[in-house]
């Protein structure tokens, strides 16, 4: 059995741990795109470790893998190769590096509490963007050769995250059926009844059903919509539910004034984050985290969630 499968047979409520990219940012790194949270793996791998130790420091279960954009495709739109390295190779050695980086971490901060290290997956292109999705042999080609390098890189358990399309979700849960893992997969709405791609959730989910993951999450969305994609989602599954918001304003996007690398503006505080997963878990929800613009603060405050149903 899989440590993730038997952290659920506790009946506890599991904190994963908050975001990487924005905290990096908000820590004075560049994550410009396209390698947004990948390029500190290299400029300034001491910081990627450092979250990860303050992550666990205030109460994480699981850490994730800083490998949102460590997939081959990013390094050739970014133009980057390491050393002598091709394309592939640079993107093996980064995701390698990510996985250590965490492990390191938890050799340092976990003590004797067990800490799971879990390898991110993300969507190949931008995940507000769905309809850059590729098609279906590219997906499974590319995020088959991510995964193989987090599985062999020792990871714990993978997060397939921010799934915005029904031709992703499949592709990816397709290849992560190849592994002797345990497999989360988060999704991301537009709404309580379709994904951001305006296809429904339910269709989704009828694909996620069949290859029953140990947890189904959704995530990058603010708070105040969890609940009732949560609600609906409760009437598909049986599966276990997760959730980690992103508490930025929902329509900074709309802002003429707003530029890429801008920072977060931030709607929620740790106080009222707190709140919104109170009631998440009331609704029976197993895994809370945090997603973009969450910080170790976020965390500590959800470590108060602890303990059974």
């Amino acid at each position: 059995m899989g440590a993730l499968k038997e952290l659920l047979q506790t009946g506890k409520t599991i904190i994963l741990d908050g975001a990487m990219g924005t905290e990096l940012q908000s820590r004075g790194l560049n994550v410009k795109l396209p390698l947004w949270s990948a390029g500190p793996l290299h400029d300034k791998p001491d910081t990627v470790r450092h979250i990860h130790i303050d992550y666990i420091d205030t109460g994480a279960d699981i850490i994730t893998t800083n490998t949102f954009r460590t997939q081959k495709r990013t390094f050739e739109k970014a133009g980057f190769a390491q050393g002598d390295m091709d394309f592939a190779a640079t993107a093996r050695q980064y995701t390698i590096d990510a996985v250590d980086l965490a492990k390191d971490a938890v050799m340092i901060a976990a003590e004797e509490n067990e800490v799971l290290v879990a390898g991110c997956i993300a969507p190949l292109e931008d995940s507000y963007r769905p309809e850059l999705t590729p098609d279906t042999d590219t997906l499974c080609t590319e995020h088959y050769e991510h995964m193989k390098n987090l599985a062999d890189a020792g990871v714990d358990l993978f997060i397939a995250e921010t799934m915005t399309t029904i031709r992703e979700i499949s592709a990816v849960l397709n290849q992560m059926h190849k592994f002797e893992l345990d497999k989360i997969i988060s999704i991301t709405p537009r709404n309580d009844k379709e994904l951001f791609s305006g296809e429904p959730i339910s269709e989704a989910l009828s694909i996620i059903n069949k290859y029953s993951p140990d947890v189904i999450c959704v995530n990058c969305i603010h708070p105040y919509l969890v609940e009732p994609v949560l609600t609906y989602i409760k009437t598909l599954t049986e599966i276990p539910l997760g959730a980690y918001a992103n508490i930025g304003d929902p329509n900074y996007k709309q802002d003429p004034n707003h530029k890429e690398g801008d920072p977060m503006r931030k709607t929620v505080s740790p106080d009222e984050y707190l709140k919104f997963a109170q009631k998440w878990k009331s609704m029976g929800v197993r895994v809370i985290g945090g997603c973009c613009g969450t910080n170790p603060l976020y965390i500590r405050k959800l470590n108060s969630l602890k303990g059974k149903k």
